[in-house]
Formats: structure tokens, sequence, C-alpha cells
């Protein structure tokens, strides 16, 4: 009895708190069209439009510099910027809570082959971490899994929903695949025992695909893992294949060869340098990983992993930026910024934009819709005051996901307005 009684009181206890930290409500649909005037729009197509109008309607753009209909809610941001949504991959933001936490922690399994495993349905649309990574921008997500080998189906969320269902963009559309790293240790035998292990990971990795490309999913036999492969095998799905170095990456190179997979993008880091002419022949995009990284070994430049996307963009290839680090979900809101520092280490200003929106529309096949600011696309753009991939000057004051706009309060806003108040009053 004294247990129930126990846990009745801290409900009571609390649920003010919880009452008073309730995220922002996601926004009701779009009524009537909006227009913003007067801005500077980034188009993430190359050009910068100065003085410019943007229209939207139902969730779609109409038009730009085009006739404000006389029923628009006008916004005048005239001196202010407006962009199209960043998107932020390869993250595993919606997953996680509290990190230290396991009830909140939901991006771990106990097996290393989960392809089956979709993140759609474990994606949490009320996490309070959400809204701080909106109010710099970030507007759409994939959650993907932390550990294992085959880390599961990922899908393109919005971040503004009641649910998945509500949420979801793209759905199950990347097949995530950690290929086994190279190690070494300075003992022998253990040396021994990791090349043994990491062949034999390989071994089941290449058994399951093979099985996969067999695979008649009407035959009575149904097999969840090789389900989740064979559309990968088809065309109907992308892989994401993570690499840790040049000699994975090209591995990854051969196995996509191998097995006829023309949908696949490399994720790495700065130590792809070697590479990235055998990267370019593939025709694979890249996705580099954090490019606020330290260098992966004595002999690599301390500028280089600043300076590799311009490298990756001068070979012509399809890139974008993730952010993936100890506090991946958390921290993302920080994404913009990346690109700004690739934009501070010689990649055009324009180009850095668009490997957070229109090329990483394009490598998870959304671009019809998303990623840039174009007549007939998604509305899901927001306004800055001044510079969005830059940590001084940027502020967002106005979002908007399909046509929705957004409340950007926070957590993090609600604070720093209470001990604002209390400590201005109190001098």
């Amino acid at each position: 009895m004294r247990k129930f009684i126990y846990k009745t009181s801290a409900i009571i206890f609390l649920l003010p708190t919880a009452i008073a930290a309730q995220r922002p409500a996601p926004a009701p649909a779009q009524t009537v069209p909006v227009a913003i005037t007067g801005a500077t729009l980034h188009t993430a197509r190359g050009s910068v439009l100065p003085n410019t109008s943007i229209i939207f309607s139902q969730g779609k753009i109409t038009g730009i510099n085009a006739p404000v209909p006389s029923n628009a809610k006008v916004i005048d941001a005239s001196g202010k910027h407006v962009y199209p949504g960043f998107i932020l991959v390869n993250n595993s933001l919606g997953l996680v809570e509290i990190s230290a936490t396991k009830a909140t922690v939901d991006l771990v399994e106990s097996n290393d082959f989960v392809p089956e495993i979709r993140t759609l349905i474990a994606f949490n649309t009320d996490s309070h971490v959400i809204p701080t990574v909106r109010t710099n921008g970030v507007l759409l997500a994939q959650p993907v899994l932390g550990d294992g080998i085959l880390k599961g189906t990922s899908s393109v969320m919005n971040l503004d929903g009641w649910n998945w269902q509500d949420a979801v963009v793209a759905t199950d559309n990347v097949l995530h695949l950690a290929w086994p790293e190279y190690r070494k240790s300075a003992d022998e035998k253990r040396n021994k025992e990791l090349k043994e292990n990491r062949d034999a990971t390989l071994t089941e990795l290449k058994a399951l695909f093979a099985r996969a490309k067999t695979y008649q999913p009407n035959s009575g036999v149904k097999d969840y893992k090789l389900e989740a492969i064979a559309p990968v095998l088809n065309g109907n799905k992308i892989l994401f294949a993570q690499v840790a170095g040049a000699n994975e990456a090209l591995e990854v190179i051969k196995f996509a060869n191998d097995y006829s997979i023309r949908k696949t993008v490399l994720l790495g880091d700065a130590s792809l340098d070697s590479v990235l002419e055998e990267i370019k022949r593939s025709g694979f995009p890249l996705i580099i990983t954090n490019p606020h990284s330290l260098p992966t070994n004595e002999s690599m430049s301390p500028r280089l992993p600043y300076e590799f996307a311009k490298k990756v963009a001068d070979k012509g290839i399809l890139h974008g930026l993730d952010y993936s680090a100890r506090k991946d979900f958390s921290d993302s809101r920080n994404l913009p910024f990346l690109a700004g520092t690739t934009a501070a280490y010689g990649l055009d200003k324009e180009k850095a934009l668009q490997s957070i929106t229109l090329n990483l529309a394009k490598i998870l096949g959304i671009d019809k819709d998303y990623g840039s600011l174009e007549v007939g696309k998604s509305a899901t753009l927001f306004i800055s005051d001044g510079d969005a991939l830059d940590q001084l000057t940027n502020n967002v004051t106005e979002a908007f996901i399909d046509g929705r706009q957004i409340d950007l309060n926070n957590q993090q806003k609600e604070l720093y307005k209470r001990f604002k108040e209390k400590y201005s009053t109190s001098q």
C-alpha cells in the first residue's frame, strides 16, 4: 500500500513541472496564402535574390516576386533572409530524450544485423529536444539507430507532427550499413582475433545480401530481414554505407558494384581524401560526417576536416553534411554552422547551403518537394534576421513546415526568459 501511495505522490508532485514544460503543439494546416516580402531569398539553387517576395498557399510555394493575393497574410521581412528548411541526416534526434536515462533511449538493438527495424515507428514527436533544433532552421530529419552493422531502415520526418504518421515525409527509404572497420593492435594474437571477427562479419553480411537477391516474398516463407534488404537490390531503397576510412570506402564501392546496388551513398570523414577520385568514378554521393572533427591521424593537416567539403565539391561529387557526434541528437542544432565552417574554409557560400538543403534532398530522393525555394515545392522554409550559417547572426524569427507556421518556443527559451526576468528585477 505504501508503495502505491509513494507513486501517486510522485505523480502529483511532478505534475505542475510537466505542465509548465510542455512541448509546443503542432501547427494547424495553412488556411490563407502567406506572402513574405522584402526579403533576401537564398534559393539553394545557387542564386540569391535581394528584396524579393515569396508566396505560398495550401503548403506549396505559388510565386516568387508574383502579385500578392488580396487575402494573404503579409510578413514584412525587409532586411531579413529566407532559406529552405535545413535537413538533418544520419542522426538520433527523436530516438533519444535523455541519454543517461535508458527508458528514453531507443537507438540501440542487441543484434548487429537488424535491417528490418524501422526507426519510423520509434520517432518521438513529443521530444523536448526537437523544438531546440528547429530554432536554428532544421525542419526535416532522418532518425537512425546508433549501433550495429545493418542498422535498420530509416525514414525522413518533418519536425512538427502530432505523431509519426503526421511527421513522415518519405517512408522506409534508406537502409543503413556500418561497414566493418579495419582495426589493428600491437598484440599479434589480438590482431588475428580482430581479423577473424571482421572476416566473419563480412561473410554474414554478404550471405544476407546473396539470400535477399533470390528472395521471393510471395513464396510463403516470410523473412523480415530479407524483405528489408531486397528493395536495396532492386533500386527501390537507398543504401547508406558508413565507412571509417579509405580502405573501407573502396570495399563498399566494390561490394555495391558486385551486388549492382546503384543507389549507394557513402558516409565518411576527411580520411577519405586519398580516394576521392575513386568515389567520383563510382558516381556515389558522399555525406561528410561532422566537419567539426579532429584529424584522424598524425599526418593529417588539422585544417583538412574543414577544407574537405571544398575538395569534394571541386571533384564534382554530390555531397552533403551530417551532424554525427557524441551528443548528436541535442547538438544537432549546430548543423548550419558546420556548413558555415566549410564556407569559411573555401567552399562557395551557396554551395555550403546546398550541402544541408538541396543536395541532401537529392540524396534522399525528396528533391521534388523539398530542399530549395521554387514554385511548386513545399513551403518548408524559415526567416532569419541574419546569415543562417553564421552562429553570431542567425536568429530564426518565423518558420514554416508545409506552409504551417510552427511555434519556435522551447524549454531553453523559457528558462532564459524566466531567469532573465528574475535577475533583471532583483538588481
